[in-house]
């Protein structure tokens, strides 16, 4: 895992690339690649690559980055795990291609010569971010490559002249060549949302590569590509008749696959541990393919309702794991609240988590470790799969919003009520994106007419509906499949892409740490979109279909305890020692309403708002401070 970024003077301007320059962009990312550095400028000085390395696989110097071709005309810089690279590998060396490292990095490089990269990316099983830079051609071009759901981030800013690209927003910062300008359109994604949805970022001058795109950058100008998509899979009939029997074999088989695909390693992998079904899982699929020793981490808040010492202590001990327990407090998150922000890259409801866990296990001495990110998604362990479509049907009955309108908009702007607000969502126009909306975000359009600054909002009212983000999504399905797979489609695209995997890459590579996300394997993913509803879907036995793939192996305890996503004590941390920075905070930027920001603390305080509305502004506060 690593820290990529470039330049490249795409219109050949008289404008040459610098070693200073590029190391000052390529060295604010060190956290991403403590281990090697090393960049390459084009005899031209128009293109020029660097790389921080995070030693994973081939540790040798023979795996240095940027790494070219045997001629020299194609150059990479990559950030990632390609977990079938040696079967790649193989391939390519039966065609004649020569390797020089046992590297991931190498069989891109051959793959790209061999296919071209629409070819390349079939054929890659893993988490990528890369850039080729190919001068073959007399009009030299340089490609970008995000993989299929988003795991590994990559952004990019360009003008008329120069492109650049980096791993995190920092790094693009750091050239001082982009303006800090805050999008408008970004700060109201992030209040609806917790996070900003790619191509977004928080700044107008900087967007981010989106999943399963590729960007191709010449003489002749940026051009968008995508080379995946999930729809695909969930429109794919070919599983309609396979029996339960079956299924659940195939699952297994799959999980069993993909476990041991990200256990590729030349150092040793570990495993988050908070106690749940989804780390549960990891920690026994390890155990299944005999990996070991298997140290487990978990991060623990002794004499608080958010505790799950118990439930890890208990898997730790059924599967024989060297564990690890870091207890952390208010006064952890208040030391460490700069750095926090500093590494969040741009606003997040969410990742802190993350950082201390990601913190726990590299002092743990670990360089790679699991996690049980995607396994709500795929295998539907959230509430929203079953309350969605109940409440978009409901909605949707004659006279329903008619009746609900008045009554729902009076009772929110009364008291504030989180989930009666959103309603307003479903009431005025009844759609599945309103109806995913009123459960999944944050602030409602009514909340931010009173949230933010009265010109600010104008300004946006009249180009921006909430819902434009997730219609791309709905229409690909909403007329040839269930409504619970577009949820499931939904929550994969937008919750678990744009919150769930970009922080765990930046919360964790804060602290020079690689997470494996093997739920997020796209075969996986693809095999649980294409089976039949009636195995995934039953209320009583959330993610069913991976409890009955694991024949029994997870502890009662943990398949039949109350559902706890794994959270930090925000909820009272904020109403204590996190009181007078909250409320400093809140109150030092003028983009917010004051008399808003007032009612809303107190009636969090009242405990009539629930403690991710104020965490939302407080990290937006900071932005805007």
């Amino acid at each position: 895992m690593c820290g990529i970024c470039g330049i490249f003077n795409y219109k050949n301007q008289k404008t040459s690339i610098t070693k200073d320059l590029l190391i000052k962009i390529r060295d604010s990312m060190i956290h991403r690649g403590p281990d090697d550095a090393g960049m390459y400028i084009s005899p031209d000085k128009k293109a020029g690559l660097a790389h921080r390395r995070l030693s994973i696989i081939d540790l040798s110097e023979a795996a240095h980055q940027p790494m070219c071709n045997e001629d020299g005309t194609i150059w990479i810089t990559y950030n990632g795990e390609i977990y079938n690279y040696r079967e790649i590998r193989e391939v390519l060396i039966l065609k004649g291609h020569k390797f020089k490292s046992n590297s991931d990095t190498e069989a891109i490089i051959h793959g790209y010569e061999e296919w071209g990269i629409e070819g390349l990316l079939k054929e890659l099983r893993g988490m990528f971010a890369f850039a080729l830079y190919d001068s073959r051609l007399p009009d030299s071009r340089l490609i970008l490559v995000r993989d299929r759901f988003g795991i590994k981030p990559l952004y990019y800013s360009y003008n008329n002249s120069t492109f650049l690209f980096a791993s995190e927003i920092k790094a693009i910062l750091a050239s001082r060549l982009v303006s800090k300008e805050i999008d408008p359109q970004a700060v109201v994604l992030f209040l609806i949302y917790g996070s900003i949805p790619a191509p977004k970022t928080i700044y107008k001058a900087i967007s981010a590569v989106e999943p399963g795109h590729f960007l191709i950058i010449s003489k002749k100008g940026l051009k968008k590509y995508r080379y995946y998509n999930l729809k695909d899979a969930f429109l794919d009939k070919s599983l309609t008749n396979i029996s339960e029997e079956e299924a659940i074999e195939r699952v297994h088989s799959c999980l069993i696959n993909t476990i041991e695909c990200h256990l590729v390693s030349d150092v040793p992998v570990g495993a988050f541990l908070s106690g749940g079904i989804d780390s549960t899982a990891i920690v026994a699929l390890m155990r299944e393919v005999e990996y070991k020793p298997i140290k487990t981490v978990s991060v623990i808040f002794p004499d608080t309702p958010y505790d799950e010492s118990r439930y890890s202590k208990l898997i730790a001990q059924r599967f024989n794991t060297d564990h690890v327990e870091i207890e952390i407090n208010s006064k952890d998150l208040i030391k460490h609240m700069e750095k926090i922000f500093y590494a969040m890259d741009q606003p997040t409801i969410d990742g802190v988590n993350t950082y201390f866990v990601s913190r726990a296990t590299r002092q743990a001495g670990l360089k790679v470790a699991m996690s049980g990110v995607g396994g709500d998604e795929i295998f539907w362990g959230y509430p929203s799969f079953w309350f969605v479509p109940r409440l978009y049907r409901w909605a949707s009955l004659p006279g329903v919003c008619i009746l609900a309108r008045p009554l729902t908009s009076w009772i929110a702007n009364r008291y504030l009520f989180r989930k009666m607000g959103k309603l307003n969502y479903l009431f005025q126009k009844p759609s599945l994106e309103s109806a995913y909306l009123a459960v999944r975000s944050v602030f409602s359009i009514k909340d931010l007419e009173k949230i933010l600054n009265p010109d600010l909002f104008d300004e946006l009212r009249s180009i921006f509906k909430p819902t434009d983000h997730i219609k791309k999504i709905t229409n690909d399905l909403k007329t040839n499949y269930s409504i619970t797979n577009i949820v499931s489609a939904l929550e994969l695209c937008t919750y678990m892409a744009n919150q769930l995997l970009r922080d765990t890459d930046v919360f964790s590579m804060a602290h020079s740490l690689e997470v494996r996300v093997p739920f997020v394997d796209h075969t996986l993913v693809e095999l649980l979109a294409k089976l039949p509803v009636r195995y995934k879907a039953k209320k009583d036995m959330p993610k069913r279909m991976l409890i009955k793939a694991l024949n029994n192996k997870l502890p009662n305890e943990i398949v039949h305890r109350p559902k706890m996503g794994f959270t930090f004590p925000f909820d009272l941390w904020i109403r204590n020692e996190l009181k007078e920075l909250t409320e400093e905070k809140l109150n030092g930027t003028s983009v917010l309403n004051k008399p808003y920001v007032t009612k809303l603390l107190k009636n969090f305080y009242n405990h009539k708002v629930h403690w991710s509305r104020v965490w939302s502004l407080l990290v937006l506060a900071h932005w805007l401070s």
